[in-house]
């Protein structure tokens, strides 16, 4: 592709899950059947996800405390788990790509900035930075931390802000590919990731052109 032709980039606004990290839901399952009289693991990712998912999307949005959260489903699935024992098995569900990892690295080394733009809980948070995922962005757009999530076009909004960028130097990256449909009405580039597929995404980038975000 010809250099004028290339979208010119600034800053990628990156997803976390099923970009940065992989994750497994039915590992929280698994760690909290030992604590249930009542439910298998299959019974509890299903409760917590499916069944009382309009509260894991609350509490994703930072409408509900962890407290709040962690009480309503130690209740709802009859565990005897300390706090501690429920946020390990919530938490411990991810991980990295290591491809999304290394190329994110190398393109803040070169000046793009870089932004966290993710649906995400403030337990999963904490494990995140435990494993140094938060680190390896500049800025963060982080649904519990701004009270809305993708794919609100508010969340959009607040990732150009947070950027501080013409929305169509940000590139928004994401594995659902309805929420990327969304930020491109918000005027971002955006491109639907698949975990199975990354060759693709790299496909992609011949048409980007990434600059710093800092013109010197």
């Amino acid at each position: 592709m010809s250099e004028a032709r290339r979208k010119v980039i600034r800053a990628v606004a990156s997803d976390w899950g099923k970009v940065v990290v992989d994750f497994d839901n039915d590992k929280v399952g698994q760690a909290l059947t030992m604590h249930s009289s009542s439910y298998d693991p299959a019974h509890i990712t299903g409760i917590m996800f499916r069944k009382l998912r309009e509260l894991f999307d609350v509490y994703m949005r930072g409408h509900i405390s962890t407290d709040g959260y962690r009480q309503a489903m130690k209740c709802a699935l009859h565990l005897t788990c300390t706090d501690p024992a429920f946020d390990a098995a919530f938490a411990d569900v991810f991980t990295l790509n290591e491809p999304i990892v290394a190329l994110w690295k190398r393109l803040r080394a070169e000046g793009v900035k870089m932004v966290a733009a993710s649906n995400v809980e403030e337990l999963r948070h904490a494990k995140l930075k435990e494993m140094g995922v938060h680190d390896l962005f500049d800025a963060h757009c982080l649904s519990y931390q701004v009270r809305v999530g993708k794919p609100d076009p508010a969340f959009f909004r607040k990732v150009q802000e947070i950027a501080y960028l013409d929305p169509q130097q940000i590139l928004f990256v994401d594995d659902h590919a309805e929420f990327v449909e969304v930020a491109r009405g918000e005027l971002l580039q955006g491109f639907a990731y698949d975990l199975k597929d990354h060759a693709a995404f790299e496909r992609y980038l011949e048409g980007v052109e990434f600059r710093p975000y800092r013109i010197s």
